[in-house]
């Protein structure tokens, strides 16, 4: 697996932690402090990470999907 597959996959399953804590937090009425911060901490994970990955493509902002990820 290459080091951007690596990143996507890895991308892939903070995005799923954040929707499971996203859910959670929907489930509990939006009331827990932690879970908030918790979901904080992912999102700059999840960013941290995209921007690795565009950093490995350089200008090349495509993914073969369609769309511009600029």
């Amino acid at each position: 697996m290459s080091e951007q597959e690596e990143l996507m996959d890895t991308i892939l399953n903070v995005d799923l932690e954040i929707v499971e804590t996203v859910r959670t937090l929907q489930q509990e009425n939006w009331n827990t402090e932690e879970l908030k911060n918790q979901v904080t901490d992912l999102l700059k994970i999840h960013d941290e990470l995209v921007g690795k990955m565009r950093s490995l493509q350089g200008d090349d902002h495509s993914c073969d999907c369609g769309h511009d990820h600029n």
